[in-house]
């Protein structure tokens, strides 16, 4: 689970483009491919088989520098990516950090989605869920995935928790609004038999070593 791929302070969820660069190198030349959310699904379903070594990447927030450094360096590798939008701040700043960080215009999601991207949900404002009423939740989560569809014209089945804040009842409100699968920042690998509403992913954190990515690649996690 990506964030932010750009030159900058180093920073939990900001990685050099230098740095992500040597990781891709390191994925593409150990002959890992990048699958699709809805080919992960299909694993945790028991209806599909995954190349030898699969690897889905993911971008959570939709901040522009996915497209002015990630996009380009993910295409010279042959890989894909499923980005997970907030859709009230498409083309604009983000209005839940500090407001200083581009967003994703309409125009670049095209670009992207036409090279084999896919996009997903994150929500319309991007609101910790926990402190939001039922009504507000269902809010957040249907407007967001009706105003992509109606932009994209295709139907978005995955969703990501904010903050990777939920609990039971918010993972049934995903469930009920027509989303395939969700995704949490619960570390790990997933499998057979995985909660769909709950996939676990592994966070790449700006200042991890080379060290700790093997570590996560191979583990699912950066200790020993």
């Amino acid at each position: 689970m990506y964030h932010k791929v750009s030159p900058g302070k180093k920073e939990k969820y900001r990685i050099s483009p230098e740095r992500f660069i040597s990781q891709m190198e390191y994925l593409s030349k150990r002959g890992y491919q990048t699958i699709s959310s809805d080919e992960l699904l299909g694993v945790v379903r028991k209806r599909r088989i995954l190349p030898e070594k699969p690897v889905l990447l993911t971008f959570d927030d939709g901040y522009r520098d996915n497209f002015t450094y990630a996009y380009p360096i993910l295409k010279r590798y042959n890989f894909r990516a499923t980005i997970f939008l907030v859709t009230q701040y498409i083309g604009k700043k983000d209005g839940w950090g500090k407001g200083k960080e581009e967003i994703l215009s309409w125009e670049e999601i095209g670009k992207m989605r036409k090279e084999g991207f896919s996009f997903g949900s994150h929500t319309h404002t991007h609101p910790n869920l926990l402190k939001l009423s039922r009504d507000k939740v269902l809010s957040e989560i249907r407007d967001s995935k009706r105003i992509l569809e109606e932009r994209l014209g295709e139907p978005i089945k995955f969703f990501a928790y904010p903050y990777g804040k939920f609990n039971s009842q918010i993972r049934d409100m995903v469930k009920e609004a027509g989303y395939l699968g969700a995704f949490s920042t619960l570390p790990g690998k997933n499998g057979i038999d995985e909660d769909p509403f709950l996939l676990r992913r592994i966070l790449i954190r700006g200042y991890d070593t080379k060290f700790h990515f093997i570590l996560n690649l191979k583990l699912g996690r950066s200790r020993l």
